[in-house]
């Protein structure tokens, strides 16, 4: 009774974790405006007081402000220049009043004096088009943007009409414009006025990032994290955005034979997940609670060395496999790792997914071979040479690519070092929220790793011949690439 309760109190303390990290990209355009502003001008306290007294005491003299503050006979001719050069007081006959500048500049509630001088503005600023919401411009290599999936304009006639309307969309942005140029003056000491010019300079895609939380016990499931955006600049400023990107996102689903891919896995593995925990989806809470825990998440006996692991190669606990874990394991022989993605269009779609598999790519000194499914057909080919693929313009993400005939279950996703260490994942569906969340393990357990490299070399041998390399290192011939192949995996040829 006492181990269940402190199981409960355990799974109702976890914090989020994040099982993802997405990206999409919106249209975005960058203007040069040219605008004006009131920008608060400092005067001295005596001149400021001076001012206010004026205010109070209509027709006094100079001689009766100097006794006011004890000056001497100069210092009152200094005040009087010094009062008379801001353009607030009129002097007639020897006698001070405020002009029309200085009422408007004295406050009607709090009898404080505000002076503004006009100030002139050139300054560039791009804006989605989407919200109409400020936005930097960052780079991103070309060959991790073409793989990027960009949102749709919703309002297309107002992204169309988008440099009718920035005029005002600088002034709604005008607090953030100036947080964003390093203002720290209060919000108050620059006010706009007008936008005079606005000319566009480009249009480009401007890059969004978005986490995917899991909440244990919280009746959402998997939450994207759009506090980033809801916290930034005017409250509600980017909530076109969000809605769009949230639309986006809700359409992401998992290929529906999860049930199949553990049935496959069961059969290889020697049922590595049910015996560390997990039979089925109603398993889901208490195998991602285990992989919040340092402890838990590691295989037992006779599966361990190893891990277990919930999320996207581009989630924490995955990538923390991937990235730390793996090196851990000591160096094996130089073999590539053996990459088969699963077929769901979302996969590798994101900068944080290339991050990881750049960083992994550097630690293998044999690099990753990408068996991409279904592609021995020129068009499929195409495809993945298109999203992956190197080209005068691009460089490769995987450094190989072997086009081979997959009868795996869609939602299976397996990477294997031969003779070091596996990874396995099924994109399952997370019921709360209906978006995939990948369950599975890593493991240096020698019977497991043989087991999924011989699966592995099966589907390898569905390649026909060095025609199915789609690309391969630089200056490697394709039948050095196939050789390469057949040799790490184990594989006869005749």
């Amino acid at each position: 009774m006492s181990s269940s309760m402190d199981a409960t109190t355990q799974s109702s303390s976890l914090s989020p974790i994040e099982v993802d990290e997405v990206s999409f990209l919106v249209r975005a355009q960058k203007f040069r405006i040219s605008a004006t502003a009131m920008k608060r001008s400092a005067i001295s306290l005596a001149t400021e007081y001076a001012i206010r007294l004026i205010h109070l005491v209509p027709d006094i003299g100079p001689d009766a402000i100097g006794d006011y503050f004890g000056f001497e006979e100069v210092e009152t001719r200094v005040l009087l220049q010094d009062i008379l050069e801001t353009g607030l007081v009129l002097e007639t006959a020897g006698r001070l009043t405020l002009s029309a500048r200085g009422y408007e500049a004295i406050s009607p509630v709090s009898e404080e004096l505000e002076i503004f001088a006009r100030e002139e503005i050139r300054t560039s600023q791009s804006f989605d088009l989407i919200a109409l919401a400020p936005v930097d411009e960052v780079s991103i290599d070309p060959s991790i943007a073409r793989r990027i999936p960009e949102i749709g304009i919703p309002d297309r006639e107002k992204a169309a009409n988008a440099a009718s309307q920035i005029g005002r969309a600088f002034e709604d942005h005008f607090l953030e414009w100036k947080q964003r140029n390093g203002t720290r003056s209060r919000a108050d000491d620059l006010k706009f006025e007008a936008a005079d010019d606005v000319q566009q300079i480009k249009v480009f895609a401007a890059p969004f990032h978005i986490s995917i939380h899991y909440h244990q016990d919280d009746p959402v499931g998997l939450e994207p994290d759009f506090r980033p955006l809801q916290t930034k600049g005017r409250p509600g400023s980017r909530r076109p955005l969000i809605e769009a990107l949230s639309a986006r996102l809700s359409s992401m689903r998992a290929p529906p034979d999860a049930e199949s891919a553990f049935r496959w896995l069961r059969e290889v593995d020697g049922d590595l997940l049910s015996r560390s925990g997990f039979n089925e989806i109603s398993d889901l809470r208490r195998w991602m609670a285990r992989c919040q825990d340092e402890t838990a998440r590691e295989l037992v006996h006779p599966f361990d060395p190893g891990l277990r692991l919930a999320g996207s190669i581009s989630g924490k606990i995955v990538r923390s496999a991937l990235m730390d874990w793996t090196k851990l394991q000591g160096q094996a022989d130089p073999t590539p790792v053996f990459w088969i993605p699963p077929d769901a269009d979302y996969w590798g779609r994101s900068l944080a997914f290339a991050t990881v598999v750049r960083e992994l790519n550097a630690q293998e000194s044999d690099g990753i071979v990408l068996l991409a499914r279904n592609s021995l057909e020129a068009r499929e080919a195409n495809r993945w040479r298109r999203s992956f693929g190197r080209s005068e313009k691009h460089n490769s993400l995987f450094d190989r690519c072997l086009g081979v005939s997959v009868d795996l279950p869609k939602s299976l996703e397996i990477l294997v070092k031969p003779n070091s260490w596996a990874l396995a994942l099924v994109h399952t569906t997370e019921t709360r929220s209906s978006l995939p969340l990948p369950i599975g393990y890593i493991t240096a357990d020698a019977v497991v790793v043989q087991a999924l490299t011989r699966a592995v070399a099966d589907v390898a041998s569905s390649a026909p011949s060095s025609k199915a390399i789609i690309w391969t290192r630089q200056d490697e011939t394709h039948d050095a690439a196939l050789r390469a192949i057949d040799t790490a995996l184990g594989i006869e040829t005749v």
